[in-house]
């Protein structure tokens, strides 16, 4: 059945095999076995001797679902999503990075051998990356604007209302397999778990985490004045004067009729407007 479905998946439409000829199944599964097998288990299910003292569910690569990628929510991961992970690790999480430990093409191969335990990657194209545009400037202006889309969009349910990972929302929350997640604390300096960088955070924002209860934005950052809700709601969370300027913010956005009228290049333009508002002012919470 293995087999099978490794055949499958390189005939697959989109399917990518490697063109390093040293790149092998065989190769994967020998350096899987070696370094990964102990905590996501024989057969990829997150099931590993190690699972149960990580305090930390290991992923199932049975399911095709995976948190950091390029691609939208969703989607399959790419080759090089997945080998980001293996060379960078996954900060807050035991998953280390293995680009001093293994060679590339030990990376590649363990690659090629994870996507072989899932049937998705046979069935299933893998689509395009999403386009990552270059991170605008920051500025105080910014940072009061990306204040505002964090409290519109309701970032701080989870995140909490000054991003210290306390919101209301936050000690209910569990991904798709009934785990508890850990909401991240945006005070604390660190590395992001899918990249550091503001491209990574944009990419993050528009992909969502897979099985987490963390979504995909792209849509939702598209909003009118109307749409972004009743301020009456967010009473309980803020106090009067951040209400009037959460307002005072509402009344210089397009409504709806503008939206509607504008191009897809405008569109996408005001969404990345805010995107980049909003990560600018997560990167402010950080303490000094």
């Amino acid at each position: 059945m293995l087999l099978s479905a490794l055949f499958a998946l390189l005939a697959a439409p989109g399917a990518r095999a490697s063109s390093d000829p040293d790149v092998s199944l065989d190769r994967g599964k020998k350096v899987y076995r070696d370094n990964c097998l102990e905590c996501h288990g024989n057969e990829g299910r997150g099931d590993g001797e190690r699972a149960r003292r990580l305090g930390f569910k290991p992923r199932d690569f049975t399911l095709g679902s995976f948190k950091c990628r390029c691609t939208p929510s969703g989607s399959l991961p790419t080759d090089e999503d997945l080998l980001r992970v293996v060379t960078r690790g996954l900060p807050g999480t035991p998953m280390k990075g293995y680009e001093e430990a293994l060679s590339e093409v030990d990376r590649r191969s363990v690659v090629e051998y994870v996507k072989s335990l899932s049937s998705s990657f046979a069935v299933q194209p893998t689509p395009r990356c999403l386009e990552v545009p270059a991170p605008a400037p920051s500025s105080d202006q910014s940072v009061a604007e990306g204040l505002q889309v964090y409290r519109l969009l309701r970032c701080w349910t989870c995140h909490g209302v000054e991003g210290r990972g306390d919101g209301p929302a936050a000690k209910a929350l569990l991904d798709d397999w009934g785990n508890r997640i850990r909401v991240y604390n945006f005070t604390r300096p660190g590395r992001f778990k899918c990249g550091g960088e503001d491209q990574d955070l944009y990419r993050l924002l528009h992909t969502g985490l897979a099985g987490s209860p963390m979504p995909s934005y792209s849509t939702a950052l598209v909003f009118s004045r109307e749409s972004a809700g009743n301020l009456d709601g967010l009473s309980g969370a803020f106090s009067a004067a951040e209400l009037e300027e959460l307002g005072r913010y509402l009344a210089e956005q397009p409504d709806a009729a503008a939206l509607r009228s504008m191009t897809e290049g405008e569109s996408r333009a005001l969404s990345d407007h805010r995107a980049w508002a909003l990560i600018h002012f997560l990167r402010s919470l950080v303490a000094p």
